[in-house]
């Protein structure tokens, strides 16, 4: 039997979404509690999916999206590492500010919307979910309603009570590690979408092209962390060497950089652009212009 490829991989977390519109209208509506209507569209900024031979961690698989009014940056996170606030702030600022021109006026800025949805706890808590806004200190007064950043962990959705049945049956469907379980929340919802919900999964894990492209992302995964180990291990072993605690923590650092300067080459070698690189590995450009160089 082929193996079942869950959709909290990111892969196919975002084909789910992007080949179906609707149903990303009705996850957003249902887990945020939006009351989206058949009136209002929702338009993806970014449809574009990873190539034919998926990159791994090099490629960023959110998906960006526009209904009225209102704007969300959508990512499924299955590991822990890499994930971190600054990240989610980073990328809800720049979908944030992203349409205002030079001498426009602030308030044209739109409601943005940051949803997280993570295969790992994160939060020391029962909840599922957690929503992030900016509130005075002390008053608990709500100073704008332009920022409004989710986090949904999948490891707790089974002792989660204060989720409506629709956003968990979402949760659910996202979270299945097989046929069954996705055949059985289809044949106990009375939820039209979340069966069309569960058929497109279905359908996903059916596509050729698609199941490899999970599978070479996979395989670029597991080669990104084995390197990261292989030049942490060298530089501990400077640090060893030198026999002090600062010349380990030296050490430490300076395998973290041979690390990424590897990567930037070889992002660079697959047509990769200096600043696309910069800004995946979180380094400055000019950092990075002389690692292709040195």
């Amino acid at each position: 039997m082929a193996q079942f490829f869950s959709a909290s991989h990111d892969v196919v977390f975002k084909a789910l979404f992007v080949r179906n519109p609707l149903l990303l209208k009705g996850f957003l509506s249902d887990t945020l509690d939006l009351g989206l209507t058949d009136d209002d569209y929702v338009q993806i900024l970014n449809p574009e999916m990873v190539p034919d031979k998926a990159q791994g961690k090099t490629n960023r698989l959110d998906i960006r999206v526009q209904t009225p009014n209102r704007k969300y940056n959508v990512e499924m996170q299955a590991r822990k590492s890499g994930f971190s606030p600054d990240r989610v702030l980073h990328y809800w600022s720049r979908l944030y500010a992203a349409d205002i021109e030079a001498g426009e006026k602030y308030e044209k800025l739109e409601p943005t919307y940051s949803v997280n949805v993570l295969g790992f706890e994160y939060f020391d808590c029962e909840d599922c979910h957690s929503s992030f806004s900016i509130l005075e200190n002390k008053r608990r007064e709500r100073f704008t309603d332009k920022l409004s950043i989710h986090i949904f962990e999948l490891p707790k959705i089974k002792n989660e009570t204060s989720l409506s049945k629709q956003a968990l049956e979402w949760l659910k469907i996202i979270q299945a590690e097989s046929e069954e379980e996705l055949k059985m929340i289809k044949e106990n919802t009375q939820n039209p979408m979340i069966g069309q919900a569960v058929d497109a999964v279905l359908e996903l894990n059916a596509d050729e092209k698609l199941r490899q492209q999970v599978i070479d992302c996979q395989n670029a995964l597991n080669d990104y962390y084995s390197d990261m180990t292989h030049f942490e291990e060298k530089g501990l072993a400077r640090g060893l060497a030198k026999g002090r605690e600062e010349g380990l923590a030296k050490g430490r650092e300076e395998g973290v950089v041979e690390q990424k300067k590897a990567t930037a080459k070889k992002l660079r070698r697959e047509n990769w652009s200096v600043e696309r690189i910069a800004e995946f590995l979180d380094v400055p450009v000019v950092d990075v212009e002389i690692w292709l160089n040195d």
